[in-house]
C-alpha cells in the first residue's frame, strides 16, 4: 500500500482508506419505487433527529417492510435524519445521503455514534455480481502516438528508450520535434520516437511540450471552457455506494443535492479498471439527470506506461448505448515526481485531444511543498488540490478553519504557475481521516463545510467537490445542499 501522506499531521492517503472497500469484491442493482407511504409524526420530543446504524450491512427499505425493495445497504456509523415512523414506530421513516428517503428499522439504529469495522463490502445487495482486479501489469509497446512538440530543455536523442542507450545526437531547447510512437523504458518512464532536425531516436519524455491549447484555457465545441464541465458542486464516492445502492435513488438524491458532477472510482493500478459495471450502470441514469460523470482513476506512476494503458481503457469505455464518461480526474498523491507527473498527463492529454475534461488530484502544498504544479498544468484543465483542514483529534475547528488552509493552498498553486489565473476546483472534506474511510465523529461541522465551500467562491474556484459522499454527515450534506453555488 502507499506510505502515509507527507504532512506534519501524518495520517493515511485518501487511497489508502477507500481501498479497503474493495478488499471484498461485491454486490448491487434495485429499482427506485415510485413512491412511499406516509410517515407519522412522532410526539413533539419522542423522535431522534439523528440515528445512526448500528453495524455493517443494515437495510434502507422503500418501505417499512423488509420484503420491500432494497434501496441501499449501509455500513456502521451512517447517520440519518428522522423525519418520521410508521404506525406501529418499529420503522424510522428518514434520509439518507442527505436526500434519499428510506425506511429503516429502530433495532438497527440508535442516537448514539457506532462504529464497526469489517467486512463492509460483502454486504448484501440484489444483482450485484463479483467483479475481479485486472491490473494492466508490464508494457512493452511502443505505441503509436502521432503529434508535434518542442524540446524544453537540453536532451540528447538514443538509439533505445533508455537512459543507458547510445546517444545519437544533442538537442537544444526550442527545436521542434516530430513524435511518431511512444514507448515505456525498463522502469516504466516515457519516451518519444520523434524526428529532430532530421534525425530519428529516442527523447526522454520530461523534455518534450506537445503542440495545443493551453489547458487553462482550451474550449469544448460549444465555445464553453473545458473546465465547465467540472463547474458547480462535485461528490466522490468509492465503488461501495453504486454497489451497493440503487442507481436510479443514488442518482436522484446527488441532483437533490443540487450536484452537478460526480467522482465514481473505477481505476486503480493495482486492480486496473475494476468497476466497469458500475460506470456502465451510472453514466446513463446520470447523464438523464443532467449529472456529469468524471471517472476517477489512481495512476500510482511506479510504472508510468502501465498507467497510461490503464487510463485509456477508461477512456475509451462506452456502454452498448453509447455513454462515456465526461472526464478523467487523475488522483495522483503516491508517486509525484516532476517527470513523472508531466509524462503521464502529456501523453494522455494526445490520447484524449485538446477539448477532453482532464483533471488532478493533488496535495495541497502545506501537504507537499514540492508538487510539481506546473508540470501539472501543462496537460491538465483543473488542478484539484485536496485541501483536508480536519487533521487532528485535538485541535478544535471553526468556520474560518478551511478558510485558512484554502487560502494558502490557492495562493501557493497559483504563484507557482506565474501568477497565472489557472482553474482550481477546492476537494474539500467530509470525512473523518483517523477511522480509515468509516464515518467518524472527527468529520467537519456544517459550519466548515459552509466556509470552506464561501471560500472556495471568494477565491475564484471553478467548483467545489467533496470526499466523500458515503461518510458525510447528514448536517454536512444539508450544508452541501443549502449553498448555492
Amino acid at each position: 500500500m502507499p506510505t502515509v501522506r507527507d504532512t506534519p499531521h501524518t495520517h493515511p492517503t485518501r487511497l489508502q482508506r477507500a481501498w479497503r472497500f474493495v478488499a471484498v469484491l461485491l454486490f448491487a442493482g434495485a429499482l427506485f419505487p415510485a413512491g412511499l407511504p406516509a410517515a407519522h409524526a412522532a410526539p413533539a420530543g419522542k423522535l431522534p433527529a439523528l440515528v445512526y446504524t448500528q453495524f455493517n450491512c443494515v437495510g434502507l427499505y422503500s418501505q417499512p417492510l423488509a420484503s420491500s425493495p432494497l434501496l441501499a445497504s449501509a455500513i456502521a456509523g451512517t447517520g440519518l435524519r428522522v423525519t418520521g415512523t410508521n404506525s406501529n414506530g418499529q420503522w424510522y421513516h428518514a434520509l439518507f445521503l442527505g436526500t434519499m428517503p428510506v425506511w429503516v428499522q429502530v433495532q438497527d439504529v440508535a442516537p448514539t455514534y457506532q462504529t464497526a469495522y469489517g467486512q463492509d463490502n460483502a454486504c448484501p445487495f440484489e444483482n450485484n455480481p463479483v467483479i475481479k482486479p485486472t491490473p494492466v501489469g508490464a508494457v512493452s509497446g511502443p505505441f503509436p502516438l502521432h503529434a508535434g512538440g518542442t524540446i524544453t530543455q537540453y536532451t540528447e536523442l538514443r538509439s533505445a528508450p533508455s537512459p543507458s542507450a547510445r546517444i545519437t545526437g544533442e538537442i537544444l531547447p526550442g527545436e521542434r520535434a516530430t513524435v511518431t510512437q511512444w514507448m515505456p523504458d525498463a522502469n516504466g518512464d516515457v519516451w518519444y520516437l520523434a524526428h529532430v532536425q532530421g534525425t530519428l531516436g529516442w527523447v526522454w519524455a520530461y523534455a518534450l511540450l506537445f503542440d495545443g491549447p493551453d489547458p487553462a484555457t482550451a474550449q469544448l465545441p460549444n465555445g464553453q471552457p473545458v473546465w465547465s464541465v467540472i463547474a458547480g458542486k462535485g461528490l466522490w464516492f468509492t465503488d461501495y455506494l453504486p454497489r451497493h445502492t440503487d442507481i436510479h435513488a443514488l442518482v436522484a438524491a446527488a441532483k437533490a443535492l443540487g450536484v452537478t458532477h460526480i467522482y465514481p472510482r473505477v481505476a486503480e493500478t493495482s486492480y486496473g479498471f475494476f468497476d466497469q459495471e458500475s460506470l456502465s450502470r451510472l453514466l446513463p441514469v446520470a447523464h438523464a439527470a443532467g449529472i456529469k460523470v468524471i471517472a476517477w482513476v489512481f495512476p500510482y506512476l511506479y510504472n508510468v506506461g502501465s498507467d497510461l494503458v490503464m487510463t485509456q481503457q477508461v477512456v475509451s469505455y462506452h456502454t452498448p448505448n453509447g455513454d462515456h464518461a465526461d472526464g478523467i480526474i487523475a488522483d495522483i498523491e503516491d508517486r509525484t515526481d516532476a517527470p513523472a507527473v508531466y509524462a503521464y498527463g502529456q501523453v494522455v492529454r494526445q490520447m484524449v485531444g485538446s477539448a477532453y475534461p482532464l483533471i488532478i488530484s493533488t496535495f495541497n502544498p502545506r501537504a507537499r511543498m514540492s508538487y510539481p504544479f506546473p508540470e501539472a498544468a501543462a496537460s491538465f484543465n483543473v488542478i484539484s488540490p485536496q485541501d483536508y483542514w480536519h487533521n487532528s483529534q485535538s485541535a478544535t475547528f471553526d468556520a474560518a478553519s478551511p478558510r485558512q488552509l484554502l487560502t494558502l493552498s490557492i495562493t501557493t498553486i497559483r504563484a507557482e504557475l506565474g501568477g497565472k489565473n489557472f482553474p482550481i476546483e477546492e476537494d474539500g472534506q467530509m470525512y473523518d481521516m483517523f477511522t480509515y474511510g468509516e464515518p467518524g465523529g472527527n468529520q467537519p461541522s456544517a459550519a466548515e463545510i459552509t466556509g470552506d465551500m464561501q471560500a472556495a467562491k471568494d477565491l475564484g474556484c471553478t467548483g467545489v467537490s467533496f470526499f466523500d459522499w458515503r461518510t458525510a454527515s447528514p448536517d454536512e450534506l444539508d450544508a452541501f445542499k443549502n449553498f448555492t453555488w
